[in-house]
């Protein structure tokens, strides 16, 4: 008996979710929230791209807490000693504080988010199906709804 030839399996292209990318987003947006008391966006840019940073404040940045650990004579993110983000207890005082305020708010998001987005995908199966046909395969952009 001659040896069998294997089919080659051909994979396709995985998509990117655009409902799975925004719930990402929502919860990403939440954590950041909770911890820094801002939002993902501003979280990142705050101080970068000539965007002011929200100094002495209870509000970090990314860019207050990179430049704090090079320089702690900045007044920025680790500095303990100056009493910055508007506490004696520097960056871990406005953390605390943060997850005080903005904590319970967060975690309900960071639990309802992913199950809501997971409920609506089941309800409207049929019209994210065809969305996806006619709408998102023909341009080929490599998304999914």
């Amino acid at each position: 008996m001659p040896p069998r030839k294997k089919k080659t399996v051909r994979r396709r292209k995985s998509l990117i979710s655009l409902i799975d990318l925004g719930t990402s987003v929502v919860v990403a947006n939440a954590t950041t929230n909770a911890f820094f008391g801002t939002g993902v966006w501003e979280f990142f840019t705050a101080g970068w791209f000539g965007r002011p940073n929200a100094r002495n404040s209870w509000r970090l940045s990314l860019n207050e807490l990179v430049m704090g650990a090079l320089d702690p004579n900045t007044g920025f993110g680790m500095d303990m000693s100056s009493g910055g983000f508007g506490t004696k207890h520097g960056i871990t005082g406005a953390i605390q504080k943060n997850l005080k305020d903005n904590g319970p708010t967060a975690l309900a998001t960071v639990v309802v988010a992913p199950v809501a987005a997971k409920v609506l995908k089941r309800v409207a199966r049929k019209p994210i199906a065809d969305m996806n046909k006619f709408i998102f395969k023909p341009i080929g952009m490599g998304v999914k709804l």
